[in-house]
């Protein structure tokens, strides 16, 4: 079988979020040819990608990629026999052990979520800035998947919902979707890599589908999502002022000399006032103090913040409103046009 090795690569870059890290599975860590498409499965993502070929095989992702990765000619030529899948091109050939027997179980995955997508009128279309969403309120889910619902996305009618339980994140997107949906944040990370433009629901599944026919199939989450509760959180204010773009920077220099032992743990001091926000940062061996110019007349804002959420989320929103919870602000809240984001400051 003679293949274009640029297109092929192509294929393989679409599946390579469902192999998994560590090889505990053999079967996860393989690109599996179904004669049909190119398939991964790592218990979590499955993601099946158009490619006929006339044979069928399954070889280590990673070994497979490089070898492809490696060689210059436009085309290649792989062929199998009964233990081995080979790779030959003019100056380059190669053979790389295949799952034979063992792909069985696999197989019956991707052949019984083939079978439910395809059912008629199964994908519904998604919002234009679906993808957008998931993206701002993924880094806000939280990473420890002891918390339950907390570690996902959630998404129901126009809204995308996301908390670490020290942050808050939320979109309105331009449109709404019929369903609920709680996809785990790792899962989200690589979600967003795909311009997906319809999805479906399935028992302990979702469904997505790019225009050109790759399939991002990952499992969700059972369990009861505090939409109503984050919703209440974020309103819109009208005391709000927006940073110059340099402060993430700043933010970024200033985690140096953070006090805190970890990260969620650090600390920045920041002062606005007569024109510049300045921000100190000090622990036991030292400490920084930068200034930044800021076109700024009302009265003096003081606060405590975790300069690695600020940087984060300045990248995303620049609108800052500060609320009162005592002798200092006790929450920070980022807006743009559609998306709000909450952090909990220090006291």
């Amino acid at each position: 079988m003679k293949v274009n090795r640029s297109e092929l690569l192509k294929i393989l870059d679409a599946a390579k979020p469902g192999l998994a890290s560590k090889e505990i599975i053999q079967q996860q860590v393989h690109f599996i040819f179904t004669g049909e498409a190119v398939t991964t499965y790592n218990d979590k993502i499955c993601i099946i990608a158009p490619y006929p070929t006339d044979i069928k095989f399954s070889v280590k992702g990673d070994e497979f990629y490089k070898i492809l990765d490696g060689i210059s000619d436009a085309e290649v030529e792989i062929t199998q026999d009964e233990k081995q899948v080979k790779i030959k091109s003019k100056k380059t050939k190669a053979g790389l052990s295949t799952l034979l027997e063992e792909n069985e179980k696999v197989e019956k995955l991707i052949a019984k979520l083939q079978k439910i997508t395809s059912e008629k009128r199964f994908f519904r279309v998604l919002p234009e800035d679906f993808i957008d969403g998931m993206f701002l309120c993924m880094f806000t889910a939280s990473k420890d998947m002891t918390t339950g619902v907390n570690c996902c996305v959630g998404v129901r009618k126009n809204e995308v919902l996301s908390t670490d339980k020290l942050r808050l994140s939320r979109y309105e997107m331009k449109s709404e979707i019929k369903d609920e949906m709680l996809i785990p944040g790792q899962e989200v990370m690589e979600l967003v890599k795909y311009k997906v433009t319809k999805y479906g629901l399935s028992d302990g599944w979702v469904h997505f589908m790019t225009d050109d026919g790759v399939m991002f199939n990952c499992r969700t989450m059972a369990g009861v999502y505090p939409f109503d509760r984050i919703s209440s959180y974020f309103k819109k204010r009208k005391d709000a002022i927006t940073l110059p773009e340099e402060l993430r920077g700043v933010m970024q220099n200033a985690i140096v000399m953070a006090s805190g032992d970890v990260d969620i743990a650090k600390t920045v001091e920041v002062t606005i006032d007569n024109g510049a926000i300045t921000c100190r940062s000090e622990k036991e061996r030292g400490w920084m103090e930068k200034t930044v110019d800021f076109d700024y007349n009302g009265k003096k804002l003081h606060f405590f913040v975790n300069p690695i959420f600020m940087a984060q989320i300045l990248v995303s929103a620049t609108s800052l409103s500060l609320l009162q919870g005592g002798e200092y602000p006790d929450k920070a809240q980022f807006s743009n046009e559609s998306f709000m984001h909450l952090i909990a400051l220090p006291t």
